[in-house]
């Protein structure tokens, strides 16, 4: 646990702050009037620029040599490819769920992160804990920012 608070506090945030006694997790639902299909969304051109943005400082997901969570999400514009290679595979934290399933914002375990719902499968996470939500260093990224990284999910999560 010491190590953990350690991570955390490297990264400029608190603690968790969900616990179980904080009571249910609720996952976070799309409004249904949210329409995932429109307009189209182009990694290197909107989802990368959240995540240079929000998530590639050096201290977190920015250093490619080793990244928090081993997860790389840029240090600049040309790691594009490098990022979305790396966001196909497991996470760490939960093995049973890719970071990125492509059509399916629901079951991208980066999605959770980013919505604080990650809570939910503490049971399944490696040692029961799926840490913080996403991004450590800032308060939680608005919906229509989320919307970015979950409209190109639901589009296929292409390389485009």
């Amino acid at each position: 646990m010491r190590a953990l608070l350690l991570v955390l506090v490297a990264c400029g945030t608190p603690p968790p702050t969900w616990s179980p006694d904080a009571g249910p997790c609720m996952p976070y639902t799309t409004p249904g009037s949210t329409d995932l299909m429109t307009p189209s969304i182009s990694f290197k051109m909107q989802v990368m620029p959240v995540f240079l943005a929000n998530c590639a400082s050096l201290s977190c997901h920015g250093l490619a040599s080793s990244p928090k969570g081993n997860l790389f999400l840029g240090a600049k514009a040309t790691d594009a490819a490098t990022v979305y290679a790396g966001l196909t595979k497991a996470s760490a934290q939960l093995p049973s769920m890719p970071f990125v399933t492509a059509s399916d914002p629901t079951s991208s375990y980066l999605m959770h992160k980013l919505d604080a719902d990650q809570c939910m499968y503490e049971t399944q996470c490696a040692g029961h804990n799926c840490l913080q939500s996403m991004p450590y260093d800032t308060s939680s990224l608005g919906v229509d920012t989320r919307d970015i990284v979950r409209r190109w999910i639901a589009q296929g999560a292409l390389q485009n």
